[in-house]
């Protein structure tokens, strides 16, 4: 594994369900390239219109919504062991 430095993002949104989630992500651009498969993100955005990120906690590909934010997305710079 490797250390990075990257931007961690941190905010709610509403899920297509109803549901609110709080996640913290990390945005494509920040991501190792060895991570990111566009094909495969752009199809998963594609169908939901929602940005494909990586929850830092779960350690996987999410989709965050930015069009149902609740709040103030807040970010921080750090380094992120992936």
């Amino acid at each position: 594994m490797s250390n990075s430095n990257v931007t961690i993002f941190n905010g709610t949104f509403q899920k297509q369900n109803g549901e609110r989630r709080t996640m913290r992500f990390i945005r494509r651009q920040d991501l190792p390239s060895s991570l990111v498969n566009e094909g495969t993100i752009r199809t998963m955005e594609q169908k939901t219109g929602a940005e494909v990120v990586y929850d830092v906690d779960a350690r996987g590909f999410r989709h965050f919504n930015w069009k149902t934010v609740e709040g103030d997305v807040t970010r921080t710079n750090t380094t992120f062991n992936f």
